[in-house]
């Protein structure tokens, strides 16, 4: 475990797809095994996703393979935009501040990136060359 480790983590939850993995259930199963091992803190902008142009062909082409009628959903529900959010998303979020505080784990960006940028030196990424 990563705790026992003593490997501080900070886990960035995403993607959560609309419509295929956005359920309380999953989300829930993800972050209680975030705070089992000791997860510093989740950064999370938005339960969902975004989609580049490019991206999105190659994503609706897997939709496609994978989950037979979900592009059509997703083309209905969101078009061509950028960012795509679950429609389960308050509560998703919701779920990932209950479960973030009752564990101690971070959830605000700013606090999450805060520690990263504040990280202690004998974590610090060595180098090839350092000597």
């Amino acid at each position: 475990m990563m705790q026992e480790r003593g490997i501080p983590t900070i886990v960035w939850i995403t993607p959560i797809l609309p419509f295929i993995n956005d359920t309380e259930e999953n989300v829930r199963q993800i972050l209680e095994s975030c705070a089992k091992v000791g997860v510093k803190g989740i950064i999370d902008f938005g339960m969902g996703l975004t989609l580049r142009e490019g991206d999105r062909e190659y994503y609706y082409e897997a939709l496609d393979k994978h989950f037979p009628g979900m592009k059509k959903r997703y083309i209905e529900t969101y078009g061509n935009a950028y960012d795509l959010p679950s429609p389960n998303s308050r509560k998703l979020q919701g779920i990932l501040k209950e479960i973030c505080r009752d564990n101690n784990m971070m959830y605000k960006p700013e606090d999450c990136f805060r520690y990263m940028n504040e990280f202690p030196e004998k974590y610090k990424q060595l180098s090839l060359f350092d000597v």
